[in-house]
């Protein structure tokens, strides 16, 4: 047996590598067969610079990435870096692990994208997780949908994800109340693990009224988040979340989305990256579901049981 690799990312915070499996903390993930522990070589100035990157866009975060000097500190490097606006410069300068330490001892863990296989090319270089952290390697379904949810909605996301949860699948959505925490019961109640992806730091869950919610989800599956600890939810982290979930997700559910709804961004991006959508129709004679509709009419498939995705899945 090879000697474990040991790269630390803190005094109190390191990554193990050993036998295809790398070890956060307490947590394991299993990595692809043949992954080699490059993939989880990450130092503390990589995880800085790559949580840094996640708060100008996933494109530019992975330019900054490739040009990155490691001679130089990620925040005297970001301060000297041509190309970003001052707006960028300021929010990617936010990002730091000042918080790591303590937040350690509460199972706060820093993911490296790759460790989490194919679906790392399109995920932000590194994310903040609190919880088990190893439901990250299940098939996951995104259900996603409007905050201002009717009881038929909630009723339908809750049906779908209990009935993906007892199936083996992993449930993924936001967090937010409405059709996202209706999709975090159901899990729940059908015995799986779900993922709530959050627009502020992981240490924060946001909204704070589902926080009896957030500690649930933490038994069984995890919280996720792109952004520094301490970080408040900010108006343009929530299409850089939505962009998570769909990138994290083997397919997304849409359920009860009116024209302008977040979960139509999260959708597009899964389209956009060859996940396949999946749409529950609805009451023609409410604006509810006009979004679910448009997107049903520029090709996503109707959706009315969940037995549909498990088939597309092969489950």
């Amino acid at each position: 047996m090879d000697a474990p690799l040991v790269v630390l990312l803190h005094p109190q915070l390191y990554v193990v590598a050993l036998d295809g499996l790398a070890l956060v903390g307490h947590f394991v993930f299993a990595l692809q067969v043949g992954q080699v522990a490059r993939d989880v070589r990450v130092t503390q100035r990589e995880g800085c610079l790559g949580l840094a990157a996640a708060e100008v866009g996933l494109e530019r975060s992975r330019r900054l990435l490739a040009e990155y000097d490691r001679s130089v500190d990620p925040d005297v490097w970001i301060e000297r870096r041509a190309g970003l606006t001052p707006q960028e410069r300021t929010r990617a300068q936010r990002a730091n692990l000042a918080l790591v330490a303590s937040s350690h001892e509460q199972g706060i863990r820093l993911l490296v994208a790759d460790s989490l296989g194919a679906e790392s090319e399109s995920l932000p270089p590194a994310m903040f997780s609190w919880g088990q952290t190893e439901c990250l390697n299940w098939p996951k379904v995104a259900i996603v949908g409007t905050r201002g949810a009717s009881v038929y909605g909630k009723a339908v996301a809750q049906k779908f994800a209990e009935a993906l949860a007892r199936a083996g699948v992993g449930v993924v959505s936001g967090g937010a109340l409405g059709i996202d925490a209706a999709a975090h019961e159901g899990a729940i109640a059908g015995g799986g693990p779900t993922v709530a992806v959050l627009p502020s730091g992981v240490d924060r869950p946001y909204p704070m009224v589902n926080a009896a919610l957030f500690r649930r989800i933490r038994e069984s599956g995890c919280l996720l988040s792109q952004f520094a600890l301490g970080q408040v939810p900010r108006e343009y982290h929530f299409i850089h979340r939505n962009r998570t979930i769909a990138a994290l997700s083997q397919a997304v559910l849409v359920v009860e989305a009116p024209a302008r709804s977040g979960a139509l961004s999260t959708a597009s991006t899964a389209a956009e990256l060859g996940r396949e959508v999946f749409v529950v129709p609805g009451n023609i004679s409410t604006d509810r579901f006009q979004g679910s509709h448009a997107l049903i009419r520029d090709g996503a498939t109707l959706c009315d049981h969940p037995d549909q995705i498990l088939q597309s899945l092969d489950i």
